[in-house]
């Protein structure tokens, strides 16, 4: 497993002093636009800082540029071979 980081969120995470990651699949569910009323579920990649109180035992722990990054276990799951960690921006 590689895990990369685009320097735009290890700047990020220099700026707001955070060097702790959590990456999570979330659960949703879609029907899939076939009109049958089956619902599926599928998940959904979901990073956030992980605040420093807390302890993710049954996570796989990495260190990456001295961040620490947490995975779950759908994580490891759903990604292939590699994990790319990117910043973007959402103007709504």
């Amino acid at each position: 497993m590689i895990i990369n980081m685009e320097e735009q969120v290890k700047a990020y995470l220099e700026k707001t002093g955070t060097n702790r990651l959590l990456i999570d699949m979330t659960p949703d569910m879609t029907n899939s636009g076939c009109g049958c009323g089956k619902t599926k579920k599928y998940y959904t990649p979901y990073i956030r800082a992980a605040k420093a109180d807390e302890h993710f035992e049954n996570y796989i722990h990495c260190n990456i540029n001295n961040v620490d990054i947490f995975l779950s276990p759908k994580v490891l799951e759903a990604a292939e071979e590699i994990i790319t960690i990117r910043l973007e921006k959402l103007c709504l």
